[in-house]
């Protein structure tokens, strides 16, 4: 068993982006992207919420079939998962995290919003996989880790795209 890791940065307007996006709509899309994923994700069908008290959301998500090279593993044809949103405690705070915790593996995900030393907006998304199938240090965890490590820049800027294309249909 292990656990295989990603993480990927970038920055939310870079120059020339329109609209600019603000702290307030990237938070608003990541809370909107914890109970109604497939507006963002394509490897997702559907979702059902079962809990939600406004910080922590419990969400059953269902996959499509196939899924994709680089998708995140599928445990199974459904998975709960627990998230918890840690949200910016202004509009001009500059950070915030939603975390995403597989109900019955170690499997977990962080959505982060900071600021870099300009004040510049960044999403950092972070990857935590459990491959039970996989031995720890081989070839095969070296090679998911390659694969995952590729997509997860692509996850972080499919986002902020998506965000803005939401901004600019007016839908956030």
């Amino acid at each position: 068993m292990t656990i295989i890791y990603a993480a990927a940065t970038a920055l939310v307007n870079p120059p020339g982006a329109s609209p600019v996006l603000t702290l307030k709509q990237l938070w608003e899309a990541l809370e909107l992207k914890a109970r109604k994923p497939q507006l963002f994700l394509a490897v997702i069908d559907t979702c059902s919420v079962l809990e939600d008290d406004g910080k922590t959301v419990l969400r059953e998500v269902k996959f499509k079939d196939g899924g994709g090279v680089g998708m995140a593993p599928v445990i199974g044809p459904k998975v709960q998962e627990r998230i918890t949103c840690i949200a910016p405690i202004s509009d001009d705070a500059g950070s915030g995290v939603e975390v995403f915790q597989s109900t019955g593996n170690a499997s977990k995900v962080l959505n982060i919003v900071s600021t870099g030393t300009e004040g510049e907006l960044l999403l950092t998304f972070t990857f935590e996989w459990e491959h039970k199938e996989i031995e720890e240090g081989s070839e095969e965890a070296l090679k998911k880790q390659k694969q995952y490590q590729e997509t997860a820049p692509r996850g972080v800027a499919g986002m902020i795209n998506a965000v803005r294309e939401m901004v600019k249909d007016g839908k956030l």
